[in-house]
């Protein structure tokens, strides 16, 4: 009766060594990062923050020249810093430990470091999320960006903008863009209506008073 009283003592012992030694293993995280080439803050509706990593795999660098690349064109000047490979956005919610791999991801992306083609535009108002935009260089006149923001704590897609002026606040969930066309030698506007907790998007063109003017005095929103 001792002996087996010793041994389920001696079995409890061990268990409770086991208990008060043992950390659940914690999810390997898909990138560190130190690994983002562009790494922002993200606000949602409620204004929790995360962090959104812009990393890439075969990587490669280069200063823009005429005569290798990357190359002078419209998306580039001379000089300019330029970055191309695969990248993929990643999200991670602040005060957690677990990065998140999101499924948007870019082939043979070039990113003109000078012109910050991963930008933000920070919310102004109670009720608005950030926005990310990840754009591209389509002419002289034009770029196209992806816009996403953080909607139930993951990474959402809202539209794809094409601009000539990145978009400007005009109230509350509502954001304006203009293009220029070359063949008329006009501005166009087209005000963006959103509501972020149905994911829902809108545009209608907008009429502009003095256009000239508007374009002179157009505000930087993005970062």
């Amino acid at each position: 009766m001792f002996k087996k009283m010793k041994a389920v003592l001696i079995l409890f012992a061990v268990v409770a060594l086991f208990l008060s030694t043992y950390r659940p293993a914690e999810a390997v995280n898909p990138i560190k990062p130190s690994q983002s080439r562009v790494t922002h803050t993200l606000k949602d509706v409620n204004g929790v923050a995360y962090k959104v990593y812009f990393a890439g795999v075969r990587e490669k660098k280069g200063y823009a020249s005429n005569d290798q690349w990357p190359f002078v064109w419209a998306g580039t000047n001379e000089g300019d810093l330029v970055y191309k490979g695969n990248y993929t956005l990643y999200t991670h919610k602040v005060g957690t430990s677990h990065i998140k791999k999101s499924s948007f991801y870019f082939k043979d992306y070039e990113l003109n470091a000078m012109r910050k083609m991963v930008h933000v535009f920070p919310s102004k108002y109670k009720g608005q999320p950030d926005i990310l935009a990840v754009a591209e260089t389509d002419s002289s006149s034009f770029e196209t960006a992806q816009w996403y923001y953080i909607h139930n704590g993951a990474l959402t897609k809202i539209v794809d903008a094409t601009y000539t002026k990145r978009a400007k606040r005009i109230a509350m969930n509502q954001l304006q863009i203009a293009g220029y066309l070359n063949d008329e030698g006009a501005w166009y506007f087209s005000d963006f209506i959103f509501n972020p907790k149905k994911n829902e998007f809108g545009g209608i063109d907008a009429e502009v008073k003095n256009p000239g003017q508007v374009i002179k005095n157009w505000p930087k929103h993005w970062q």
